[in-house]
């Protein structure tokens, strides 16, 4: 029986070798195969240890059905299950979110305050001010150099868009990767992230009509961001979920959303490390 195992095991990972050459996905296939394996095992073991090879033929089929499949879908795929997963034990209170940040600091205006303001994160990794724009990064680099951390999270744009100083999504961006780049030259060994711009709701619209382009520009900066491979941390799906969980100006979001929020960030800085 274990001859008829290792062969067969022999035969499905020579098979995945020759057909799939992507490293990325050789890892996946093979590991695939593997547990395709195991069931085989167990159904020998089950049927008074006469070799059933339904399981590797299973196995072989799925695998072939993956071939077709690019790899940025498979690693979305698994990326939506390990959310799925991190979220679970989110809400059962199995992780303590708040733990995994003592390597990272947070930037940005009045709605990152509410990190240090609701006793998410230590005010000593917290770097925010209310009104603030991304033209206030230099003036935090100092302090964020004395942490010393391996994360940096950007939380601008409410103000952004309504100051008026960009009038144009391609205006800011090339003012945003101006204060990106002098993140890195002082802070080479550290991970700059972008989070996506948290929308406004009514009543807000009454205090600017600009907020109301935010969607907008959070596509343009999420396509931009991805393609010259600065992490992009898109919570518009935690939004989405969340609606109640604005504050009653539209604006700010209650104490309660900074949990998903903060997942949100530490599942992407987790799969950047």
């Amino acid at each position: 029986m274990k001859k008829k195992i290792y062969e067969s095991y022999c035969s499905m990972t020579q098979w995945v070798k020759r057909q799939i050459r992507n490293p990325r996905k050789r890892l996946v296939l093979e590991a695939i195969a593997v547990a395709a394996i195991i069931i085989a095992i167990i159904s020998m073991i089950t049927s008074e240890k006469k070799v059933n090879t339904e399981g590797i033929k299973e196995g072989v089929s799925y695998i072939k059905s993956l071939e077709k499949k690019d790899t940025s879908e498979i690693e979305q795929e698994i990326k939506e299950i390990k959310r799925a997963e991190r979220k679970a034990a989110l809400e059962s209170g199995e992780i303590n979110v708040w733990a995994q940040f003592n390597d990272s600091v947070i930037l940005g205006d009045s709605r990152a305050v509410g990190f240090e303001v609701f006793d998410c994160v230590d005010d000593s990794r917290v770097f925010a001010d209310a009104g603030a724009t991304i033209r206030k990064i230099p003036e935090y680099i100092d302090g964020i150099k004395a942490v010393n951390p391996s994360s940096i999270i950007l939380c601008f744009g409410i103000n952004d868009l309504s100051i008026g100083l960009w009038p144009t999504c391609e205006e800011y961006i090339t003012e945003y990767d101006q204060m990106i780049q002098k993140l890195q030259e002082a802070l080479p060994d550290a991970t700059v992230y972008v989070n996506s711009i948290i929308p406004a709701t009514d009543p807000a619209f009454q205090k600017s009509e600009k907020w109301r382009e935010i969607p907008d520009w959070n596509e343009q900066l999420k396509a931009h961001f991805e393609e010259t491979g600065v992490p992009f941390i898109d919570i518009t799906e935690e939004v989405e979920e969340h609606k109640d969980l604005y504050d009653v100006d539209g604006i700010h979001m209650r104490k309660e959303f900074y949990l998903y929020w903060g997942n949100a960030i530490i599942m992407e800085v987790t799969e950047n490390e």
